[in-house]
């Protein structure tokens, strides 16, 4: 048995259910199988094993998320925005666990994890932003900065609180949500305001 690997998945689940505080020790032994000792022989802490947990559900993020700024900053302002708001949902969408750990820190006031910083807009998007408004593609009277953290807050909630409309899911499936989703984003930023 691969302790290590049994441990992130029995505290994985844990975690995204409870959080930091209010996961259990003893939960993610039981779950696990493991023996509790192998806890502090693997991670640490439970501190150890959280910040594991989410270097392991996070795997893969940041090269996905690197490729599609890279696609996008070739591509039309309008388009290149698309691909990336696009690509953000369907990363959120494939990883229920992550989505619910990043709800459980939101909830939490973001304790264990970093806070973004004030230039968290990849520099890719906001050429292609600037490019929109030099191009009268994009408003220019809007901060990046908040259309950036507003995206960021739909394209992590929307897949994360589909599970709770299934009705909604089965007739318009996950792909038609996510393209409505990343037009509303869109429009917002094309569309005149009163």
């Amino acid at each position: 048995m691969d302790t290590r690997a049994a441990l992130l998945a029995a505290a994985a689940q844990e975690f995204a259910r409870l959080g930091l505080k209010g996961a259990r020790i003893r939960e993610i032994v039981a779950r696990s199988g493991v023996n509790e000792r192998m806890i502090y022989h693997h991670f640490g802490s439970k501190e150890g094993l959280y910040q594991a947990v989410f270097k392991h559900e996070a795997a893969g993020v940041k090269e996905v998320w690197r490729e599609a700024l890279e696609q996008a900053a070739g591509m039309e302002p309008y388009d290149g925005v698309r691909h990336v708001y696009r690509t953000y949902f369907d990363m959120m969408h494939a990883r229920p666990l992550l989505l619910a750990l990043v709800t459980q820190e939101a909830v939490g006031g973001w304790g264990a994890r970093p806070q973004m910083s004030d230039d968290a807009v990849p520099e890719e998007l906001r050429a292609l932003y600037d490019q929109g408004v030099a191009e009268g593609i994009f408003s220019a009277d809007l901060d990046l900065d908040v259309v950036y953290v507003t995206a960021v807050s739909a394209l992590v909630s929307v897949p994360g609180m589909a599970g709770h409309f299934p009705d909604l899911i089965a007739r318009r499936g996950m792909a038609a949500l996510r393209d409505q989703v990343v037009a509303l984003l869109m429009d917002g930023m094309t569309g005149e305001r009163k």
